[in-house]
């Protein structure tokens, strides 16, 4: 006898596990095996190698950046605090720790990397390294 409940909890349970293998990288989408959160552009704008990531409900003080040799980690948490006594209908905002990191097209010059966060959006500005910009050689 084919029960119809039964094959629901089965197509819910499949459609869960589509979901987690796609949060989870299991496709290999993003750019390094470390994360697909946050969500970034990467982009050259002249010498400069700018990172744009999403990154909404964070607050500044919990956002950390790093650069070492030509990998950027862009690592944070955001907290979703409810009352005590609350009484939960849905839940699909969800507290994170995150920690992402992403090989660089170029090196680039650590010490004069700006960066900025505005209205849930952190800018990275990473000039490129002297060293690794193209030199001219002249023919004798």
């Amino acid at each position: 006898m084919f029960r119809l409940s039964s094959a629901l909890d089965t197509l819910l349970a499949l459609q869960e596990a589509v979901e987690a293998a796609k949060t989870s990288d299991y496709f290999g989408l993003s750019t390094t095996s470390r994360g697909s959160y946050p969500s970034v552009n990467l982009f050259q704008d002249g010498d400069n190698t700018i990172l744009m990531a999403e990154v909404p409900g964070v607050e500044k003080d919990k956002i950390k950046v790093q650069i070492k040799d030509n990998l950027i980690t862009v690592s944070g948490e955001r907290k979703t605090e409810y009352p005590e006594k609350a009484s939960y209908h849905r839940v699909e905002r969800r507290g994170i720790n995150f920690d992402r990191t992403i090989k660089l097209p170029v090196k680039v010059d650590a010490d004069k990397v700006k960066a900025d966060f505005e209205n849930g959006i952190l800018k990275v500005v990473m000039p490129r390294a002297e060293s690794d910009k193209p030199k001219m050689i002249s023919i004798n």
